[in-house]
């Protein structure tokens, strides 16, 4: 079966009746890989590329507002999440080739939950929370933290997409960066999300976190705790290098890959701070 509804209204009918063999599309960029990995034949698939309300970005008084649909291109394009949002910015524009960034969407990525996804990290570092709709018309927000459970698993049931994303508008600076083979069409070997409030030229709140270094975005403790209380052009850099070497080491005390990526996050978080200082 093929269903694509014209409207959320339509949309919510469809959701209160599907199975657990069909599949939300939208970009599609994640979901015919995962098809093909599963090697699945009978499915049906729920495209909702034709909800033109869930493609906007907006912004109120406290808030601002990503539809699901809203694709990395547009995310780019957006001179509100250029401005407000840098790390998400970075996140998408960093995300796969112009093609894929041209269809892929933000509630695609963070749905998918791939311990690489781009956008994800950024939303973590945020603190976003996410607006869930079911198959009897009815809205949940959950924090970003709650929703995303492990890889590639969230606690959206069978009849729930999210709808859109709400980030607090707090004056936070913000960046992101990433590691891979090639750094504009990679999937992330390892990569960081940063948001910190500055008073007085003294950092006073901090979040940080980690991708690709754990089935789920990780909070860097350490890290956080090098950069609080201190002034961005003060930083040791030396204690920043120790904090990030640790903190990979916590996260994947057994795996190969540690070697290397305990090595990129030096160099990955001299790159966060030079964006930060200029940023100030």
């Amino acid at each position: 079966m093929f269903y694509s509804p014209r409207s959320e209204k339509d949309l919510v009918k469809i959701l209160k009746d599907i199975d657990d063999n069909t599949y939300i599309i939208a970009g599609g960029t994640d979901l015919i890989i995962k098809l093909r990995n599963k090697k699945a034949i009978d499915y049906s698939i729920l495209d909702i590329t034709k909800l033109k309300e869930w493609k906007n970005i907006r912004e109120d008084e406290k808030n601002i507002y990503i539809g699901s649909l809203v694709t990395m291109t547009e995310l780019c394009e957006s001179d509100l999440i250029c401005e407000k949002l840098p790390a998400l910015y970075w996140a998408a524009h960093e995300l796969g080739s112009t093609q894929i960034r041209n269809k892929a969407t933000i509630g695609g990525n963070i749905s998918n939950a791939s311990q690489s996804a781009d956008t994800l990290l950024s939303l973590y570092a945020y603190d976003s929370e996410i607006k869930i709709v079911n198959g009897d018309s009815e809205e949940v927000v959950v924090s970003i933290e709650d929703f995303v459970t492990g890889r590639e698993k969230t606690i959206l049931k069978k009849d729930e997409a999210v709808k859109e994303i709400i980030i607090k508008k707090d004056d936070r600076m913000s960046t992101f960066q990433k590691v891979g083979s090639r750094k504009a069409v990679t999937i992330s070997k390892v990569s960081c999300a940063v948001s910190l409030k500055i008073k007085d030229e003294i950092v006073n709140e901090v979040r940080v976190f980690l991708g690709a270094v754990g089935v789920k975005p990780v909070r860097a403790n350490l890290i956080e705790e090098v950069l609080l209380n201190k002034s961005l052009n003060e930083i040791d850099l030396e204690l920043l290098y120790d904090a990030s070497f640790n903190q990979v080491e916590m996260a994947i005390p057994t795996r190969a890959s540690k070697y290397y990526k305990r090595v990129a996050i030096e160099g990955l978080m001299e790159e966060i701070l030079g964006d930060l200082i200029n940023y100030g």
